[in-house]
């Protein structure tokens, strides 16, 4: 009687026997994962608005430049021509036609997405990339006729030194 009642005791102190398995701990690890969604998405929206200008363009060099954030009209004067959006509109000679042509067609598109959605806000925004070679003359005259076509806010892209 007296081992039966040691052979109890005994059993109920023991641990029980480990199978080998462990069981998954999900919480932690949805911790984990949100902890790492969150960060890499902070990430994503704080990078800057990356702009390529086309082959051959130059863009000068500036000394206190900012990154750009939010998206804009791209405006380029390469050495061949005038480019809105990458797409060509016209060489030098007499640009002012085709070029505020373009800006009007552009202009009334972003007035119709802005109507029909109410999300997106009609956008005064544009970012002139210019080569080095290209002369203010030629300059003054695109941003007058941004200007006239309601393009109140002009970004000039520069390749940070």
């Amino acid at each position: 009687m007296m081992r039966s009642r040691r052979r109890r005791l005994f059993q109920k102190n023991k641990a029980p026997k480990d199978s080998g398995q462990m069981s998954l701990q999900i919480t932690s690890m949805a911790d984990i994962f949100t902890i790492l969604l969150v960060f890499l998405l902070k990430g994503i929206a704080s990078d800057a608005l990356t702009i390529s200008p086309s082959n051959g363009t130059k863009l000068p060099a500036g000394v206190n430049t900012t990154a750009l954030s939010e998206s804009a009209l791209q405006v380029e004067l390469s050495d061949r021509g005038i480019l809105i959006e990458k797409e060509f509109v016209s060489g030098y000679q007499n640009f002012e036609k085709p070029f505020n042509e373009r800006l009007t067609k552009e202009r009334e598109r972003q007035k119709l997405i802005a109507k029909s959605n109410d999300t997106v806000k009609d956008d005064a925004r544009a970012i002139l990339l210019s080569d080095q070679n290209v002369p203010f003359s030629t300059m003054k005259l695109v941003l007058r006729t941004l200007a006239k076509n309601g393009y109140s806010e002009v970004k000039f892209g520069v390749i940070k030194e």
